[in-house]
């Protein structure tokens, strides 16, 4: 049994910690994100929702080209100068990323404001998408802007500022105004301000957290040394990077709104948001995960460094394996409740989508074993050999089969992708995450899911309280079970204390079930 005071159990401590107020934001942020897309899906129809997530995906798209890379910059130096105590040159990174920025952010944003005319007729066929791209321009250098200052926010290690900016404030104003703007029956329009507007306020919030909490950017006599030079050499190349996730993350959208119509792109965007709730598990584990793992390598504590990895990729695995089943059985139940009986045709879509995130989430902390081993080429040729692969797959899946071919080229390219990143680590490292423990959890998921599904199905009849009432039994099937394998190890009491401390939590009483069945 682990020693309380080993530096894996240390280990798994920062990690729980730093993911509670990631976790409490990303619910909230995901609730609300999610409530947005609703509204706009039921309310306004598929051709106008699609239009929307075409909007936000040139505005995405315009924003990581303007920012070149420099947010990155900013948060590596800013946290390496803290480290020497050198707020000359961390002013001066700030300043000089945003001083790059700014014009080029500009540039994109007019570039597409005056062409939104051009791309809506010429490349998606249909002239309704251009005050919505227009609109969206706007919020270009705004966005960069944010992703700058809340980049020197994480620079200083506190996490919850981009969470409270991010997840909290932008997400909640966002939902506010599309419902209102939405109900006085502004439409599509409507739908694009009220997203465009949380935007636009994002840098006030981000820059109040790092002016007053972090470090006084104009109320000091601290001169700034310019870091232009280091940022954009450190910068450039990510540039790739940033191309190639937009690949990964928008390539099937703008090629659905090339080869079909707004209508198949609002099907498919009810179903590529849900299926992405997968990805909670390691979005809330990934932002602690790597500075932990990092510092393991420094001490060369391998052995910790390999558990560390085994247990958090089991929670990640013990929370996305039972959200993919619930949402492949209940897929077309699932749309309909949410989104409404027009988008049911994109259950298929859901479906193949869960498959590709599950298995891209359980296998994604590779690439941090990659980064941490300091072979970050190695993860720039996989992503841009996934997002090649991505564009292949959309281009040959969609004209024959639509929705469903975009699903099939996202789930297939972030799989390979993710693989790639388990195949190289392991040649790396020499480690791979999995034990025999980890095949308990799929085990009780799986029974628990089925038990549920036959008596939703065949017994009580499906409807949205039904459903919510399931998903409560299911949860305690599902831990019930847990006990029955003995699934729970003295790692997992860790992290569960670990989490009580950061968030005032009490769960001694569950724990001590747990302990009984170790």
């Amino acid at each position: 049994m682990p020693n309380e005071e080993s530096y894996l159990n240390e280990s798994l401590r920062k990690i729980a910690k730093g993911a509670g107020i990631v976790l409490i934001g990303t619910i909230i942020g995901r609730a609300f994100g999610y409530g947005s897309r609703i509204i706009i899906a039921r309310f306004l129809g598929a051709s106008d929702y699609g239009l929307i997530s075409l909007g936000f995906a040139a505005l995405t798209m315009a924003a990581a080209l303007a920012a070149i890379g420099l947010p990155a910059g900013v948060t590596r130096y800013v946290s390496f100068y803290k480290g020497k105590k050198d707020k000359g040159k961390i002013k001066g990174a700030i300043i000089s990323a945003i001083k790059m920025n700014l014009p080029i952010s500009l540039i994109f944003a007019l570039l597409l404001f005056f062409g939104a005319d051009w791309i809506s007729i010429h490349v998606f066929h249909d002239a309704n998408l251009t005050p919505v791209l227009r609109i969206f321009s706007i919020a270009v250098p705004f966005l960069v802007l944010a992703q700058n200052l809340l980049s020197a926010t994480i620079g200083f290690q506190e996490m919850r500022y981009q969470v409270y900016t991010e997840n909290i404030f932008k997400e909640s104003l966002k939902l506010a105004a599309i419902v209102i703007l939405v109900a006085l029956g502004f439409g599509a329009i409507g739908a694009a301000w009220g997203w465009v507007l949380a935007i636009v306020l994002m840098p006030l919030l981000a820059f109040y957290f790092l002016e007053k909490k972090l470090f006084p950017i104009f109320n000091t006599k601290i001169k700034a040394t310019s870091m232009k030079r280091e940022l954009f050499s450190f910068s450039w190349p990510l540039i790739f990077v940033g191309m190639a996730g937009m690949v990964m993350g928008f390539m099937d959208t703008l090629m659905l709104g090339y080869f079909c119509t707004s209508y198949e792109v609002g099907i498919y965007n009810a179903a590529l948001p849900t299926a992405m709730l997968i990805k909670m598990p390691t979005v809330i584990f990934a932002s602690i995960f790597m500075p932990v793992i990092t510092e393991l390598y420094a001490r060369e504590k391998y052995y910790d460094l390999k558990n560390t990895y085994s247990a958090v990729t089991k929670w990640i695995l013990s929370l996305a394996f039972p959200a993919f089943l619930l949402m492949a059985l209940f897929s077309d139940d699932v749309i309909r409740i949410l989104f409404g009986a027009e988008y049911v045709i994109g259950a298929e879509a859901l479906t193949i989508l869960a498959f590709g995130f599950l298995i891209s989430t359980v296998f994604a902390r590779a690439s941090d074993i990659i980064v941490v081993f300091g072979r970050t080429k190695i993860t720039m040729g996989c992503y841009l050999t996934s997002s090649a692969a991505n564009i292949c797959l959309n281009l040959y899946l969609i004209p024959i089969f639509g929705v469903s071919g975009a699903a099939m080229a996202t789930a297939s390219s972030l799989i390979f992708l993710n693989v790639l990143y388990f195949i190289f680590s392991y040649r790396i490292s020499k480690m791979q995450p999995f034990k025999p423990n980890h095949l308990k959890p799929i085990f009780s998921a799986t029974i628990a899911v089925l038990i549920v599904y036959a008596l939703t199905k065949y017994l009580i009849g499906i409807s949205f309280f039904v459903l919510v009432a399931m998903l409560f039994v299911f949860f305690a099937l599902y831990f019930f079970l847990l006990l029955l394998f003995k699934s729970f190890e003295e790692e997992d009491l860790m992290i569960m204390r670990a989490i009580d401390q950061r968030l005032g939590t009490k769960s001694d009483w569950l724990r001590d079930i747990i302990k009984r069945f170790l």
